[in-house]
């Protein structure tokens, strides 16, 4: 074994976890809202399996189909879902597209999501009524939080069939997703959950908020290259949505015989996936998983609370209010925050990243998306910087 192969194996706090993030030795990145940085180890495999393309005639299809069952056995593991209900994506929106293409919908019946979703939300559905008819009906929201009675109103109002939305908002509300599970059961909507800003670090339980199908990607929270990602669909709703990209492996096929055209689908949710998958980005994201089974997903959310703890005690008392939802129902990896002058705070982001120092602006507002590799001693430097204001 290599020294980072020594060091991953014996990672079990955060601390240890940080050792693996060279990028905190020369910058203060808090972004990982956006998207997150590779660990050591990552680079490692990634740079094994580039080297066994390049080097040596490793067999892709082989090194594909193992990859894929090592990682959508994971991936389920860290949802709390059945392998067999997991299938492998290229992002978040391919996984929304999915099923916005397949549910079964007739032209006139609403789907509904709320005002200030992400575009990755509102797009797949924005196309259903070009393509059939389907309408949709937006839910009011406040700086990007939801209330939960404005949700059950929207769906009753229009006798909503669908239902999407964002666990975590890219503005950092995380939605009661247990609660608004049960509102969809009464009222036979579809309970569909953009799962991007919460995985890897806000635990997901799919089981107990029975989620109808849920999607994500790689490269924010789950720290791994781009262009991939997975989904969630269980079999009973699997028989309500049917594939609208079908590729070899949808089909049980026989190897041995391709031109035995016996177009019979597979029971799995695999069903859904296209034919050959990403495979630098599965090795990728197979590692980030990895970790976070290592550390426990419980782990790292508190750990993420705990350094928004500091920051909000330490910007007590200055310029800047902090505009997220504390209720702990709300309280997400990913923080809000203003200059009280809100005009100022592009400014202020811009003049953080010429000190190396790394949040975003969205939507006007301030954000602090700290993941596992971050520390108090990082918070600290940031909020001296805000303190200049």
């Amino acid at each position: 074994m290599t020294e980072i192969e020594i060091e991953f194996a014996k990672v079990k706090t955060c601390e240890d976890a940080r050792k693996l993030f060279p990028v905190t030795e020369n910058f203060t990145y808090l972004d990982n809202a956006h998207y997150s940085q590779y660990s050591l180890e990552t680079r490692r495999r990634l740079i094994e399996a580039v080297d066994g393309f390049t080097f040596h005639n490793k067999n892709l299809s082989l090194v594909n189909y193992q990859t894929a069952e090592r990682l959508r056995k994971k991936c389920a593991e860290l949802i709390h879902s059945e392998t067999e209900d997991v299938f492998l994506t290229s992002s978040t929106t391919h996984g929304l597209n999915v099923f916005a293409n397949g549910i079964e919908l007739s032209a006139g019946d609403t789907v509904v999501f709320a005002d200030s979703e992400f575009p990755a939300v509102a797009y797949p559905w924005m196309n259903q009524e070009k393509m059939r008819g389907i309408k949709y009906k937006m839910i009011p929201s406040d700086k990007g939080k939801i209330k939960i009675k404005d949700i059950e109103d929207t769906i009753k109002s229009v006798n909503a069939k669908v239902l999407t939305i964002s666990s975590v908002e890219f503005l950092g509300f995380r939605n009661d997703l247990k609660t608004i599970s049960e509102i969809c059961k009464e009222n036979n909507c579809y309970f569909v959950v953009d799962a991007i800003q919460s995985i890897g670090a806000c635990p997901t339980y799919v089981d107990e908020y029975n989620v109808d199908f849920l999607s994500a990607g790689s490269q924010k929270w789950m720290m791994s290259p781009a262009g991939v990602g997975f989904a969630y669909i269980p079999k009973n709703i699997r028989e309500k949505v049917k594939p609208s990209y079908v590729a070899t492996t949808s089909i049980n096929y026989d190897f041995k015989n391709f031109l035995n055209y016996d177009f019979t689908f597979r029971d799995d949710a695999i069903v859904y996936e296209n034919s050959t998958l990403n495979c630098l980005g599965m090795i990728g994201l197979e590692c980030a998983v990895e970790l976070f089974l290592k550390l426990g997903v419980e782990n790292i959310f508190n750990h993420i609370l705990n350094l928004q703890d500091l920051f909000i005690k330490e910007v007590k008392n200055t310029n800047f209010i902090i505009e997220s939802d504390l209720e702990p129902i709300h309280r997400s990896n990913i923080l809000i925050f203003s200059h009280k002058d809100k005009e100022l705070n592009e400014k202020v982001q811009k003049d953080l990243e010429a000190k190396k120092i790394f949040i975003a602006l969205r939507e006007g507002y301030l954000r602090l998306s700290a993941h596992l590799f971050n520390n108090e001693e990082e918070i600290v430097k940031l909020t001296h910087a805000l303190k200049e204001y």
